[in-house]
């Protein structure tokens, strides 16, 4: 299986990107892009969510 390895933008730690997720195939498009890890992810979108949730109350 081939992986590249990434930095991520926010907690600048090494992660991996396999092959045949979403993720490997934008940063074969765009190998200079910056990327996120999966954990970074997760939170972007609880945040994200959250905030979505206090403007429709």
């Amino acid at each position: 299986m081939i992986s590249y390895k990434a930095t991520c933008i926010f907690c600048k730690k090494d992660f991996q990107i396999l092959e045949g997720t979403n993720k490997y195939r934008i940063y074969k498009q765009n190998m200079g892009g910056r990327y996120s890890c999966d954990d970074c992810d997760r939170i972007i979108q609880h945040e994200a969510k959250k905030a979505l949730m206090g403007k429709l109350q």
